[in-house]
């Protein structure tokens, strides 16, 4: 396959399509199963659910991000700045105080700050290869 210069702009699109997808997951996820969540991660729903909400927002932004016929990156910069912050208030949370988490809800939260940067980082690296 020779590479052409749709190629990054289909990877950051591929990019931003899973990010949707997994914020998508989770939104369900935190919104719909709070009482689940609440049982298995110590997450309490009054936090479940508006964390599900802000989730499902971030899908719908990401798959209209992603949706341009051509990515913009000042949009790309912004989902990159939202990843960022999301992942630091996911990592700082669980040491907070202010939810009473089991060990498979520090191990979720955590993760999902890992995954969110890793997100961010790679997003960036898309952000950087776009032209306008």
């Amino acid at each position: 396959m020779t590479p052409t210069a749709a190629a990054p702009d289909t990877r950051l699109r591929s990019l931003l399509r899973f990010d949707a997808a997994a914020c998508a997951a989770f939104g369900v996820l935190m919104t719909a199963g709070a009482v689940l969540v609440e049982r298995l991660l110590g997450l309490e729903p009054a936090w479940a659910v508006p964390l599900g909400v802000y989730l499902l927002g971030c899908a719908v932004a990401l798959a209209l991000v992603a949706g341009y016929p051509v990515p913009l990156r000042g949009h790309v910069i912004g989902v990159v700045a939202n990843n960022a912050a999301a992942a630091v208030a996911l990592a700082a949370l669980p040491f907070t105080g202010l939810v009473d988490l089991t060990a498979l809800g520090y191990a979720v939260l955590l993760g999902g700050a890992a995954l969110v940067a890793l997100f961010a980082v790679l997003e960036a690296q898309g952000a950087k290869r776009l032209t306008a």
